[in-house]
């Protein structure tokens, strides 16, 4: 019922959102809920959230639509990216240099969303070569730019990030620590490589 609701024409028509439903809008949150609320009302809640919570983001809330829309595909894919808080940003410095110059992002994100979400199978351990050539316009190995509609729900940390990048010249990232979930930021494809050696 709830995936229904968040995929019904009232509720894209009545949020503006630009896409075939409220992906990227159910904003993650402990919700209080009581008994017998309808999905239709659950979803409004996490929806409502959402544009309550981006009225902190400096600049979000004056977006159009399709602006704001845009921003929310790119913060749902940093969502999934990030690990480290303080990365974020730079996660999303990547990808905004990437789109400026219409190079792919090449998100493993956005594959193990084709593969779970799109495919139904069980989630990877690690996306293999052949999967990066699945033809799916998720597949960000692919095709440049975003993706048709957001991968995740984002968070404040990954929306603040997507909203306002800040301005690098880092153009990859790669696991550095996985145990901590941190990344090693370069610039060019030598020193990504040299990097990659490194991990």
């Amino acid at each position: 019922d709830f995936k229904a609701v968040c995929y019904s024409q009232q509720i894209i028509n009545k949020y503006n959102i630009p896409g075939e439903s409220a992906e990227g809008f159910l904003f993650p949150e402990t919700y209080f809920l009581t008994k017998g609320m309808t999905a239709r009302e659950v979803a409004f809640l996490m929806i409502d959230t959402f544009f309550q919570k981006i009225q902190s983001i400096e600049g979000l809330a004056e977006k159009t639509p399709q602006e704001l829309y845009d921003i929310v595909i790119l913060a749902s894919i940093v969502e999934r990216e990030y690990r480290v808080e303080e990365e974020a940003p730079l996660i999303a410095s990547v990808f905004t240099n990437r789109l400026r110059h219409n190079i792919g992002l090449y998100s493993c994100a956005t594959i193990v969303y084709i593969l779970t979400e799109i495919e139904g199978r069980p989630h990877p351990d690690r996306v293999l070569l052949e999967d990066t050539k699945i033809d799916n316009p998720y597949n960000t190995y692919k095709w440049a730019g975003l993706t048709p509609g957001p991968i995740s729900n984002p968070g404040l940390v990954a929306l603040s990030a997507a909203a306002n990048p800040p301005k690098t010249n880092y153009y990859f990232f790669q696991v550095s620590d996985s145990a901590q979930g941190k990344h090693v930021f370069t610039t060019t494809f030598d020193e990504h490589k040299a990097s990659h050696n490194l991990s």
